[in-house]
C-alpha cells in the first residue's frame, strides 16, 4: 500500500487536451475533412456508439475497429490503402493516429468532418 499510497502523492493530473497538444510535437498528424473515393474511413468508437449512431458516408467504405482493438488490428490491414480514423471528438482517432505513425504505419489520417 506504501507504494500505491506514494504513486498517488506523485501523480500528475494532465488534461486531454494538453496531452494531444504535445503529441503532435514530434509527428505531423494530418486531418482532413472529408473523404476521398478509395480511402477506408474506420469508426473507433465504442461499439455501442457506432451501432446506435452508425456512420455512413455515400460512397466511402466505412469499417468499425472499436479503440480498444485497432493497434492489434491494424497490422492485419491492407498496407497499401489510405486510412482515416474516426470518433466523435478526434481525441482517441488522434492518439491512436499518432501511436500507428510512430509505428511506422505512413497510411493513417484522422477524419474530423466540418
Amino acid at each position: 500500500m506504501a507504494v500505491l499510497e506514494r504513486a498517488l502523492e506523485n501523480a500528475k493530473l494532465v488534461p486531454i487536451d494538453r496531452v494531444i497538444d504535445e503529441l503532435g510535437q514530434d509527428l505531423q498528424i494530418e486531418e482532413v475533412g472529408e473523404a476521398l473515393a478509395g480511402q477506408i474511413v474506420i469508426d473507433i468508437r465504442h461499439p455501442d456508439a457506432a451501432e446506435d449512431d452508425p456512420l455512413e458516408l455515400a460512397g466511402i467504405e466505412v469499417q468499425t475497429m472499436p479503440f480498444y482493438a485497432v493497434n492489434a488490428r491494424f497490422k492485419e490491414l491492407d498496407p497499401t490503402r489510405q486510412y482515416l480514423l474516426y470518433c466523435d471528438k478526434g481525441v482517441m482517432s488522434r492518439l491512436h493516429a499518432h501511436h500507428l505513425l510512430s509505428e511506422g504505419h505512413a497510411n493513417v489520417r484522422v477524419y474530423r468532418p466540418s
